[in-house]
């Protein structure tokens, strides 16, 4: 006779502090996850405005969405959504250079041991005149060139793999598109705001929440989504903020949107370097949004909306507004029986539109370590630890783009270039420098070719190959990555244009 498995207390009221997409994309999973085993409450006001600029994401959003049963083009039509392919830098090596980190594999690997970039930079040897760039041996490349896009759902195939996508979508619309389904599954959205936190005085946990009108709301397990403020974690729990400003000094954004300049949809993210930081332009069905992101160190308010406006193409149609920021995270985005999703546990520029995707790592690391009642500080230790590794993998990468610049336009540029980086980002530059490779786990968020995509496209270059290259010659290899560009070109022009493609599988519906 064996003796069963003790049954813990499950989880039977959980509560979430705030809306936008990381409110409801938290509602939706977890409804999704728990079913009817707990009562899932989201409070929200009408009179708290939302952020809402995250409108470009990364491909793992896809995974999400399957997972809580939400069909893509219904999805896209109710958000205005866009496909991506990849993210577009401009200026960011030189003033005047662009390149694409594009998602996907490369067209073809030559070698099963040696990565596909030490062949490319091997080939740089025999001085083919047109010899391809790097990043002509991803498809996405090609693709944004063309303005192409294109899927068949019934047999995705090869071009999945070449070829996987994100989106670009309205942000807000997309928590609202959430809401309706949240509700059907039994969500109850609470309109108010938060007046008072109450806290168990041996345990500190939180207890429950106080509205301005007095309701007091108790649950075993809250999430806070309230954005910059971070009532729950911030305020009520004062967790420590890691402050990581001093590697990445831009801490303010200038917004506005404005309407398309033709027919024509890029199915990329551009990210458009300024002696001032950058600017973002994402692409939906009926609107651009920009956005320039900047140091006010180095840049005034007014100064910053100024290179905006002038640089946004086509009619603005919405008033400037400026965020303000602190890069940087909680250092215990669980603490207690709270845990932060989003802005309230951190934020991290949106240079490589990552904001999104940490509010669904962060979700789906709670469902996987999801507590009882009595929660045991291993499951919380563990998803802190997590969320340390994954944002300052996602941190170090963000950085490298501002220390791996040629630009001698500004102090801006110059202080990023001249500044010291964290300890984990020097390693990988200096073993990519000088070997190629790259010093990161399989778990990283950014595989080897998101990397070797920025750091080429930066013009920082392996000084040397693998040594196993050495087993064949240049003037036989650069005519076989050149037939490598030139295939996946062929392929892109083989597409059905974005647009149109946008226009037949998920076209907004006219009112």
């Amino acid at each position: 006779m064996t003796d069963s498995a003790p049954s813990p207390e499950p989880i039977s009221r959980l509560l979430i502090v705030g809306g936008g997409s990381a409110g409801w994309m938290a509602a939706m999973m977890l409804s999704r996850t728990l079913g009817r085993t707990a009562e899932i409450g989201l409070i929200e006001s009408e009179a708290v405005g939302i952020v809402g600029v995250g409108e470009a994401t990364i491909p793992p959003i896809r995974q999400f969405n399957r997972f809580c049963g939400v069909d893509e083009a219904e999805f896209l039509r109710a958000t205005q959504g866009t496909f991506k392919t990849g993210i577009q830098f401009e200026g960011w090596g030189r003033p005047g250079e662009k390149y694409i980190h594009a998602f996907g594999r490369v067209g073809q690997e030559l070698d099963a041991v040696v990565k596909l970039h030490h062949w490319w930079r091997m080939g740089q040897a025999a001085g083919l005149p047109d010899y391809p760039r790097f990043e002509d041996l991803y498809l996405g490349r090609a693709a944004t060139d063309l303005q192409r896009f294109g899927f068949d759902p019934r047999n995705p195939g090869q071009l999945a793999q070449l070829l996987p996508h994100a989106y670009h979508f309205d942000a807000i619309a997309y928590g609202q598109f959430l809401r309706g389904q949240c509700e059907a599954n039994g969500v109850k959205r609470i309109e108010g705001l938060i007046a008072g936190v109450e806290r168990d005085s041996e345990t500190g946990n939180v207890t429950s929440v106080t509205l301005e009108d007095g309701r007091m709301l108790a649950a075993d397990l809250f999430i806070d989504c309230s954005g910059f403020r971070s009532i729950l974690l911030g305020e009520a729990l004062e967790e420590p903020f890691d402050d990581w400003s001093h590697w990445l000094p831009a801490d303010r954004a200038v917004v506005a949107q404005s309407e398309p300049t033709g027919p024509e949809i890029l199915p990329a993210t551009r990210a458009i370097a300024h002696p001032v930081g950058w600017q973002w332009r994402i692409p939906l069905q009926r609107r651009i949004g920009n956005g320039h992101v900047y140091a006010s160190s180095f840049s005034s308010d007014e100064e910053a909306e100024a290179r905006l406006l002038a640089t946004i193409e086509g009619v603005v149609t919405t008033d400037p507004r400026i965020l303000r920021f602190r890069t940087g995270r909680r250092k215990q985005p669980w603490s207690h029986n709270v845990v932060a999703l989003g802005l309230a546990a951190g934020f991290l520029e949106p240079l490589e539109s990552t904001s999104i995707h940490l509010v669904q790592s962060g979700i789906e690391r709670l469902v996987d370590l999801f507590p009882s009642r009595r929660i045991d500080p291993l499951l919380r230790d563990r998803f802190n630890a997590q969320s340390e590794l994954e944002w300052s993998q996602v941190r170090d990468l963000i950085i490298a783009h501002y220390k791996v610049n040629q630009r001698e336009d500004s102090d801006f540029w110059r202080h990023c270039a001249a500044m010291d980086v964290p300890d984990s980002l020097a390693e990988t530059l200096a073993l990519w420098e000088g070997h190629g490779r790259l010093a990161i786990d399989g778990g990283h968020l950014f595989q080897l070719g998101s990397w070797a995509q920025v750091l080429i496209g930066q013009n920082l270059q392996p000084q040397s190959v693998h040594p196993l290259t050495s087993r064949a010659d240049a003037a036989a290899i650069a005519p076989r990555l050149r037939d490598i560009a030139r295939g996946l070109r062929q392929q892109a022009e083989r597409l059905p244009d974005h647009a149109a493609f946008l226009q037949q599988y998920c076209a907004m519906q006219t009112s």
